[in-house]
């Protein structure tokens, strides 16, 4: 077992931090000379971030950070160590677990193990007692685990370098410099790219402000609640890409959000957003961010209306002035749809921004091999039993996607007809709807998303009533 833990740390001390001594610091402020809090400012060849104070004052210091595989955790966070500390910037709920482990492979102790919601989190490893000792420590966040060595500088502060950083360093931090630059964002405002001559002065940086245009999303006079923990708004919009689209939506917006985006197509691709509000309110409540086809405004009703909508939202995301902006996750999207809607979404299957795709009592009305050798993300099929006119159509689509080897699952429940009961917020239709995007848009393993589909305690695998198939999900 020993042997088996400094394999896995071994594999995972990837990172180091180089000999120059870092002494840089700054503000950052607008034309104006106002403080710009919560800019992010990234010391690029070195991989550190720090974040400025309600002064607009920024500081990187040898020690103040590793950045630890930034890349690989832009869906989960980004870690740093700092004397002692390890810090954990989440951009999303993520389960974190910090162990620290002496050189043998022995487990000192755990000073995390949660599900923690998105923020920054700072973590002490100094309070154990070998922890003023080289140690092991292995940080998994999410699905990501990484490791590194901590080993204390003389004045007792750790640092994950094996050796310690020399008197010289002052020196060879001003002939390296100039290969280095600052990346500095802040909300609102345009984001600058500087290049730095020293890693031992003081930087002042001015941002422009963002000159952008948003149009407000006007609140529907209907109304949906959903057991979720999240209140739900009903808007509309007037932009192009949206106008023929209704959302739905949490309440609460903000950085860090990161609600998947789910765009969704009506019976009879009828263009009335409130058609199925039941349904879109309650998968809303659980954090989505959805585009239902259909407005007052008319139009939609095709595969490329709902393609709009993932367009539309993506721009308004990343627009300082609106009110989506950083609130979406960008990454996770998903498209559905009830009986002609189910086609909008199966015909748009091929994007590739699609993480999942679903159809609800439909399926193609013949066979069509380009669609199918299209699909590129798990498929689920729900349907209402062989009394559902799309029935055959559903069997059709799954017999001819499993056998192409990809993803998809097949639920039907005897006797609930076309539709089932995607008017009961908590029905069997939507519990299986949700699971299904909790499962590939948020990664829930549990009962409320791969463990009710498919594994040993899925509900619907045997139960009576239902016709369940599943081909090639793990």
């Amino acid at each position: 077992m020993i042997k088996t833990v400094i394999t896995v740390l071994a594999f995972t001390m990837v990172f180091s931090i180089s000999a120059q001594t870092i002494a840089l610091s700054g503000k950052v402020t607008n034309q104006s000379g106002k403080p710009i809090a919560k800019a992010v400012i990234t010391l690029v060849t070195k991989g550190l971030i720090d974040t400025t104070d309600a002064t607009g004052a920024f500081s990187f210091s040898s020690g103040t950070g590793v950045n630890i595989s930034a890349s690989q955790l832009a869906s989960d966070g980004v870690i740093f160590v700092k004397n002692g500390i390890v810090i954990v910037n989440l951009t999303k709920t993520s389960p974190v677990k910090i162990e620290l482990f002496d050189m043998k492979g022995k487990l000192l102790g755990r000073v995390s193990d949660n599900y923690l919601s998105a923020g920054n989190y700072k973590f002490d490893m100094m309070r154990f007692p070998l922890a003023a000792s080289m140690m092991m420590v292995r940080v998994t966040v999410g699905q990501n685990t990484f490791g590194f060595r901590s080993l204390p500088f003389a004045n007792g502060h750790p640092t994950t370098n094996s050796s310690v950083v020399s008197s010289m360093g002052g020196v060879l931090a001003k002939l390296q410099a100039n290969i280095d630059s600052l990346k500095i964002s802040a909300s609102g405002y345009a984001a600058k790219t500087v290049m730095i001559t020293s890693y031992d002065t003081t930087f002042d940086i001015s941002l422009d402000t963002v000159v952008c245009k948003s149009n407000p999303s006007k609140p529907s006079t209907a109304t949906v609640t959903g057991s979720g923990p999240h209140k739900v708004v009903i808007e509309t919009n007037s932009d192009p890409g949206i106008k023929s689209g209704t959302i739905y939506r949490p309440a609460d917006l903000g950085a860090g959000k990161n609600y998947p985006i789910f765009v969704w197509g009506e019976g009879a691709c009828a263009q009335d957003g409130l058609a199925n509000k039941a349904a879109m309110g309650e998968i809303a409540s659980w954090g989505y961010f959805i585009v239902a086809d259909g407005s007052s405004s008319g139009g939609g009703g095709t595969a490329a209306a709902l393609l709009a909508y993932i367009t539309w939202a993506i721009a308004e995301n990343r627009n300082p002035c609106s009110q989506y902006y950083q609130s979406l996750d960008t990454t996770k999207i998903a498209a559905d749809g009830f009986s002609c809607g189910g086609l909008m979404a199966e015909n748009a299957s091929s994007d590739p921004r699609f993480t999942a795709i679903g159809i609800t009592s439909s399926g193609l009305f013949n066979a069509d091999a380009n669609v199918y050798k299209k699909i590129h993300t798990p498929f689920k099929i729900l349907l209402g039993g062989s009394v559902d006119m799309a029935y055959s159509n559903g069997i059709r689509d799954y017999n001819q996607i499993s056998a192409l080897g990809k993803p998809v699952l097949l639920l039907s429940k005897n006797g609930a007809n076309h539709g089932g009961d995607l008017g009961n917020g908590k029905g069997d239709f939507n519990t299986v709807n949700l699971a299904w995007l909790n499962w590939h848009l948020k990664g829930d393993t549990g009962a409320t998303g791969k463990g009710l589909l498919i594994g040993p305690n899925c509900k619907y695998c045997k139960a009576s009533g239902w016709e369940y198939k599943s081909s090639n999900l793990e």
